[in-house]
């Protein structure tokens, strides 16, 4: 692809098409913010994007290790975040739920929570984080929601 065609894109496209490649949609939202003030270039970004793609599948095994090993304070004692299922998670506190769901945001398909096929409609596929994230969001926790809201419709 030439540089040309970046110009063609909205940011949204283009925060889209680097998370289908890595889903960390904070890292995605930076790359196209530079790559539209010309920071870095279209290309130049592809191939960073495809390192850190690359580096991703080389550690997938020890990467998803230290996913599991995560951990967030609940009353005093640390917690896996792997261990939580939907119902205690809404249970949790304000500062806790904030925890996990800033966990999620930069890893979305950590311990199985969101499903990457394309087979299920959205809401099935992302209902874990739709249901926190509404919940949180009701609840008046202190989140970027606008961030999380466009996430969730790129899942």
């Amino acid at each position: 692809m030439t540089g040309g065609l970046v110009h063609d894109k909205s940011i949204p496209e283009l925060t889209r098409q680097f998370f289908r490649e890595y889903p960390d949609y904070a890292f995605c939202q930076t790359l196209t913010e530079n790559v539209r003030t010309g920071v870095v270039s279209y290309p130049n970004a592809l191939a960073l994007l495809g390192k850190k793609v690359l580096a991703a599948e080389e550690n997938g095994e020890a990467i998803q290790e230290r996913l599991d090993a995560r951990t967030i304070v609940v009353a005093g004692q640390p917690r896996r975040i792997a261990e939580f299922s939907l119902h205690e998670a809404m249970r949790l506190e304000d500062e806790p739920l904030g925890d996990l769901l800033r966990f999620y945001f930069k890893h979305p398909y950590a311990h199985g929570r969101t499903f990457r096929t394309r087979f299920l409609p959205r809401f099935l596929r992302a209902f874990f984080l739709n249901v926190l994230v509404g919940h949180a969001c009701r609840r008046g926790v202190h989140l970027e929601y606008d961030s999380y809201f466009q996430m969730l419709k790129l899942l």
